[in-house]
């Protein structure tokens, strides 16, 4: 009887031994020490880097296109200015060059009228000589000043006209040396002084020829300028007389500055 007794422990050990075995080997830890690789090792998609590789279109090499750029940019045939567009030289018109001689008439206007002058006393006729002495320039002149009350009448050539100093004069060409006129009286004897130079504050001089006795024919005086500092001159030519109570008539002609 002992024999099948110790024949059923045997097989009961080996039925414990058998279920420990299968319990071992169903234990979930021994999964987690799994050797097969992590999913995770790999790079997700996320991770992978980008092959950068442009997508299906083609990347713009930054070659301009086929399309040449437009007319606007570019320059119009028109790039070179027209006869309009070429700037002025904006250099005032200078008119006609002012040379020596210079004709006093035409340029100084006669009418600066002082003392009874100014009263109307004075009057001014073109009228010449049978043959003009000199060159000729200019106007003929004859004088007629009948006395008034100030007993004494002149003129100034002013430029421009009227003007008393204000305003600047006439710009005289550098090189004169002279102002010369032909002067005569209608009978001789006539006294008149003749000037140039409104005032020192005008024209920065003034001067004369002191009282000049007129012959009845035509003579030649001049007022030396050479040493004067001249530059624009209100008053280019002029005459005082008086000191008579009879009429003074007298001729002028050929005024210039030389």
């Amino acid at each position: 009887m002992q024999h099948p007794k110790r024949f059923a422990w045997s097989w009961a050990v080996a039925g414990v031994v058998a279920g420990v075995t299968l319990l071992g080997a169903c234990d979930p830890e021994d999964e987690g020490n799994d050797p097969l690789p992590d999913a995770g090792t790999q790079p997700d998609s996320g991770t992978k880097p980008d092959s950068g590789t442009p997508d299906s279109g083609a990347p713009d090499s930054g070659t301009p296109d086929s399309g040449a750029p437009d007319s606007g940019t570019t320059p119009d045939g028109g790039g070179e200015p027209d006869s309009g567009t070429t700037p002025d030289s904006g250099t005032p018109d200078a008119g006609p060059t002012v040379k020596l001689p210079l004709p006093v008439d035409g340029t100084w206007i006669p009418g600066g009228y002082m003392g009874d002058g100014a009263s109307n006393l004075v009057t001014d006729e073109v009228e010449c000589a049978a043959t003009r002495p000199g060159t000729g320039k200019g106007t003929c002149h004859k004088f007629t000043y009948t006395a008034g009350g100030q007993n004494w009448a002149g003129v100034w050539w002013q430029y421009p006209e009227g003007n008393w100093g204000d305003l600047p004069g006439f710009e005289v060409p550098d090189g004169a040396s002279v102002l010369s006129f032909y002067a005569w009286g209608a009978s001789g004897g006539e006294v008149v002084k003749f000037l140039v130079g409104l005032s020192t504050k005008a024209d920065g001089f003034t001067m004369d020829t002191g009282d000049i006795t007129l012959t009845a024919e035509p003579k030649e005086y001049t007022i030396d300028v050479s040493r004067v500092r001249y530059r624009k001159v209100a008053g280019g030519f002029g005459w005082v007389t008086g000191g008579r109570t009879t009429p003074i008539v007298f001729f002028l002609d050929d005024i210039q500055w030389r």
